[in-house]
């Protein structure tokens, strides 16, 4: 959620707003009880981590989706990565933290600018996909790759909504922690979440 402070800024300077004027469809399958408790999750969360870990707000994004915390961006070390999932699994709510911090320099504004531009025509791809129901799904992109976070209803849903990032001029991978609708992890406390890798 922090970069996307920075993003809004980026985006100002491209012409991309499609986005803007088509509104997300409401989320049939997350319920107002659950998406109270999410946003309870990312204000701890993003209060926490900015506390804990330095330059929160420029490097490191984060997703909510029923309980499911999603961690991108870059940290300087193995131990800010640690910590960025030690301070996740303290929040009350949390059922499972999917750490995708890369240990990397800082991104100059290019690379994030690239990944601006990506995150926001994946948003247009999934607000513009009859077969997609695009408020299902969170989106974050780092140096290149996209991240997505959310419920498919159907397994070629899922499929499909990797296939069109992986579409994207830019993309070099596609990582997708995305659940089906009927999957039991939904009800339970995972040890690990799964990860689908798309070339």
């Amino acid at each position: 959620m922090s970069r996307r402070l920075l993003a809004a800024t980026v985006l100002a300077t491209l012409a991309l707003t499609a986005c803007t004027s088509t509104p997300q469809p409401v989320h049939a399958n997350r319920t107002v009880g659950t998406t109270l408790d999410d946003t309870s999750i990312q204000l701890a969360l993003n209060r926490d981590m900015q506390q804990g870990l330095p330059h929160f707000i420029t490097r490191i994004g984060t997703e909510v989706r029923e309980g499911r915390v999603l961690i991108v961006g870059t940290v300087e070390s193995p131990t800010q990565r640690l910590e960025a999932s030690r301070i996740a699994w303290q929040i009350r709510g949390v059922r499972d933290v999917v750490n995708e911090l890369q240990i990397e320099a800082p991104q100059n504004f290019a690379t994030y600018t690239s990944d601006a531009r990506i995150s926001s025509q994946m948003h247009v791809r999934l607000l513009t996909a009859s077969s997609v129901k695009s408020g299902n799904y969170d989106i974050e992109t780092v140096n290149g790759v996209v991240y997505i976070l959310g419920i498919a209803r159907t397994e070629r849903e899922l499929e499909h909504v990797a296939y069109l990032a992986a579409t994207i001029s830019g993309v070099k991978r596609v990582v997708s922690h995305a659940l089906l609708a009927d999957d039991p992890r939904r009800l339970e406390r995972p040890r690990h979440a799964s990860t689908v890798t798309y070339q």
